[in-house]
């Protein structure tokens, strides 16, 4: 029975994930379909560069919160990882993002994953969220590249993921660290397109002034 209860919860991750907030918000608040405008991306950074950042934040808090609301789950003990230990806990942010990436809500086209990443490792991992939101802002304010800092801020995780685990005497999370490396992966991949615009110095910048 817990097995099946695990892979109903991996299956509402995934479900989860596919929900298109970036679609939902441009069309109820702006009866735009933001496909169709910007980087026609689905996610908050083309939201914020279209709409604004209001709207951009908004997207960015929902997409955060969709990839984390089975970890905070477990974390109040809704579910117990006594009982329900199959899957590492992390497993149901992956099957999020996954979702995120290849929306079932929209035709397998969505994000590039960099909102959900975020609030995996803030609801699994807060003090290694910290200097990671940290690199993001930081990054952002000097450059205005959302690539650059996405970039920035994964590899900050990757590093504060070998190094709280020292400063705090406690031993590896290893699977905290792979599920890090598999993130820093798909950013790679993701943003490849925005990485060949920031060589050729071609790569958008966003304005933090659009209401």
């Amino acid at each position: 029975m817990e097995i099946l209860v695990e892979i109903l919860l991996l299956i509402a991750s995934y479900l989860l994930g596919s929900v298109p907030n970036a679609l939902i918000i441009s069309k109820v608040c702006k009866g735009i379909d933001i496909r169709e405008y910007g980087s026609k991306n689905m996610g908050a950074t083309n939201v914020l560069r279209v709409l604004g950042l209001k709207y951009g934040l908004i997207v960015f808090i929902l997409d955060a919160l969709k990839a984390s609301v089975i970890i905070i789950l477990f974390k109040v003990g809704i579910f117990s990882l006594d009982k329900y230990c199959h899957f590492p806990l992390l497993t149901y942010g992956l099957m999020a993002v996954i979702g995120h990436l290849f929306p079932i809500f929209a035709n397998f086209k969505g994000g590039k994953g960099v909102a959900c990443s975020a609030g995996i490792i803030c609801s699994y991992a807060p003090l290694i969220a910290i200097p990671t939101l940290l690199a993001f802002l930081i990054t952002v304010l000097i450059t205005k590249y959302v690539s650059l800092s996405s970039i920035m801020a994964v590899t900050t995780a990757l590093v504060f993921s070998f190094v709280t685990p020292l400063l705090m005497h406690q031993p590896f999370d290893w699977i905290l660290i792979g599920v890090v490396i598999i993130i820093w992966f798909v950013f790679i991949f993701t943003h490849r397109e925005n990485i060949k615009r920031l060589f050729k110095g071609e790569e958008s910048k966003i304005n933090l002034n659009k209401k």
